[in-house]
């Protein structure tokens, strides 16, 4: 067994999942505001149009790394993805549909003639905004409390909704609401909608006071269901990104309360991302605490190999191609001739 190329291949994982939680996160974030905005007054319609704006170019390619971090994780480690997704199937079920769900009825809403369907599809897409992050989010504190894959035998739905899971699916549903608001901040500005700029300004700065307040109370449930976790996160390479996520959101935060537009999506999404690396970082050397090493779930190494290789050429080909498309989306460059 090739151990530095086992590590490698975990670490592409770790950072696919990564990816799907910060630009996926803006996404699901925009569902979340969609579904606070109301149905009142025209602001509410205006912030709905400006969803709809900053949502269409872009939001699908997101599911890129969710597709990716699958793959690497049946083909490198498919003990790893064995137990998970036995262990967690509610848990994933849930996710999947909410994702389903989002994608058909952020669709049906455009093409919805009656206000009552128009509402439903509203609510609808609205709701899985906020189930789907939370419940993938889930996944990890579940993975994390150190059910999964145990010997003890203990029910899957006692396994998939523990308190950790909870806590780390509150966490992602505050982390997303931060991201969705900081992003819409600045297609308001891009839009030269000062009252949206506002709007969204004011979201922004509250999900990033319960973003804190969740992830003290995150950290709280991890003290009191697996301390050795908590002791990890301040005592290895973890400390670097958990300071990072202390730093940089009340930074982002400073910098909108200011009304200072710079830096502070890039900011955001750092300390987002840093969110899942210092989760990574904390369990390592284990894929499941206690069972599972990256050495012991990985496949052999001319399947790790295939993976590397497989896997640079989608971030090659992928990588230059989002950009591209955010730099044109950020430059209104995608706008229809009528818009």
């Amino acid at each position: 067994m090739n151990a530095p190329l086992a590590y490698l291949v975990a670490g592409v994982l770790l950072l696919a999942v990564a990816a799907y939680s910060t630009a996926g996160g803006v996404d699901f974030g925009a569902g979340i505001w969609d579904l606070l905005a109301g149905h009142r007054d025209g602001q509410a319609r205006r912030a709905r149009e400006l969803i709809d704006h900053a949502m269409a170019p872009v939001w699908e390619v997101n599911n890129v790394w969710l597709v990716l971090s699958i793959v690497v994780c049946w083909t490198a480690f498919p003990p790893l993805f064995e137990s998970v997704f036995v262990s967690l199937y509610p848990l994933f079920a849930l996710a999947l549909v909410g994702l389903v769900l989002r994608g058909a009825f952020f669709a049906f809403r455009h093409i919805a003639d009656d206000p009552r369907q128009h509402r439903i599809a509203d609510m609808v897409f609205g709701v899985s905004s906020v189930l789907t992050p939370f419940f993938f989010a889930a996944t990890l504190g579940a993975i994390a409390s150190g059910r999964v894959g145990t010997y003890v035998p203990e029910p899957v739905w006692q396994v998939s909704f523990s308190p950790m899971s909870m806590a780390f699916g509150l966490v992602s549903v505050a982390a997303t609401a931060l991201s969705g608001a900081v992003f819409l901040v600045g297609d308001a500005r891009r839009q030269e909608s000062p009252e949206l700029v506002e709007y969204f300004r004011t979201r922004a700065l509250l999900a990033a006071g319960i973003l804190v307040v969740a992830g003290t109370a995150a950290l709280i449930t991890i003290w009191f269901e697996r301390p050795q976790l908590l002791v990890a996160m301040f005592t290895t390479p973890a400390l670097a990104f958990v300071l990072a996520v202390m730093a940089l959101t009340p930074a982002a935060a400073f910098l909108l309360w200011r009304r200072i537009f710079r830096w502070y999506r890039i900011l955001t999404v750092a300390a987002i991302g840093s969110l899942v690396v210092a989760w990574g970082f904390a369990q390592s050397p284990y894929l499941l605490p206690g069972l599972l090493t990256i050495e012991q779930a990985a496949s052999p190494e001319s399947t790790l190999i295939l993976v590397t290789v497989v896997a640079a050429c989608v971030v090659l080909i992928i990588c230059p191609s989002i950009a591209l498309l955010v730099y044109l989306d950020q430059r209104s460059v995608l706008e229809s001739p009528e818009g």
